[in-house]
């Protein structure tokens, strides 16, 4: 059964993903609880797991802040990511079943419909109003995508490992990084995937989410402020 605290957590974790609270900005309990209408109590055990999950960190005279991740972070995530993910796709590709297949054959029609309100001309984030809509909703779409392939590796371990990693804000905030031709690159290798997939083709699958991720961390990292490189 959800918690008070555990719906806080959850939605102050969105938020920080969707970008409402930015890398260094301070989260007030006092601001939470107001938000949420709730007592401190719930707002202190929501801060304390945003905290022991690597969301936000606490800092003496400054208290709880969004985390920032310096270059040499994001390359360890990243890093991490292509050896679990690799090796999850190779399973992928030797147990999926024809059911499986097909939710990522919809997930991924699903993924570029949403790209298509995006072009031609719009900004990277920009919806037909001008707010930052349309990759916002593709990033859950493609989070689905990834956790079906650790799904169908039947790999508990390694999906955990996955899960845990894939978790963190500068990876669930990728696709809002990325440039018209990089989101095509990407979606491209969603669909090599799948045809992959559908041979059973380990080491294909392999080799297309090393080169997924990869691109991926590039994306990331040549976004980066100048003085983080």
């Amino acid at each position: 059964m959800e918690t008070v605290a555990s719906r806080i957590y959850s939605a102050v974790k969105q938020q920080i993903i969707d970008g409402r609270y930015v890398p260094g900005a301070r989260i007030t309990e006092q601001q939470v609880a107001a938000e949420f209408r709730s007592s401190r109590t719930p707002v202190r055990e929501a801060m304390r797991l945003l905290v022991a999950n690597g969301f936000a960190v606490f800092k003496p005279n400054s208290g709880t802040v969004v985390r920032d991740w310096s270059r040499a972070q994001m390359q360890e995530i990243f890093d991490l990511r292509v050896l679990i993910e690799s090796e999850i796709a190779a399973s992928a590709a030797q147990h999926i079943t024809d059911a499986e297949l097909a939710e990522l054959m919809r997930l991924q029609d699903r993924i570029e419909a949403h790209d298509a309100r995006t072009r031609p001309g719009r900004r990277r984030s920009e919806g037909t109003d001008g707010s930052a809509e349309p990759l916002e909703s593709i990033g859950p779409l493609n989070r689905e995508f990834h956790r079906l392939i650790a799904r169908a590796s039947r790999n508990e371990r390694l999906a955990a490992m996955l899960a845990s990693a894939i978790e963190m804000p500068i990876v669930q905030q990728t696709f809002r990084r990325y440039t018209p031709a990089q989101l095509q690159r990407s979606f491209g290798h969603h669909r090599e995937l799948i045809d992959a997939f559908a041979a059973h083709d380990a080491a294909w699958a392999r080799s297309v989410m090393s080169c997924h991720i990869h691109a991926a961390r590039q994306a990331m990292l040549a976004d980066l402020p100048r003085e983080q490189h």
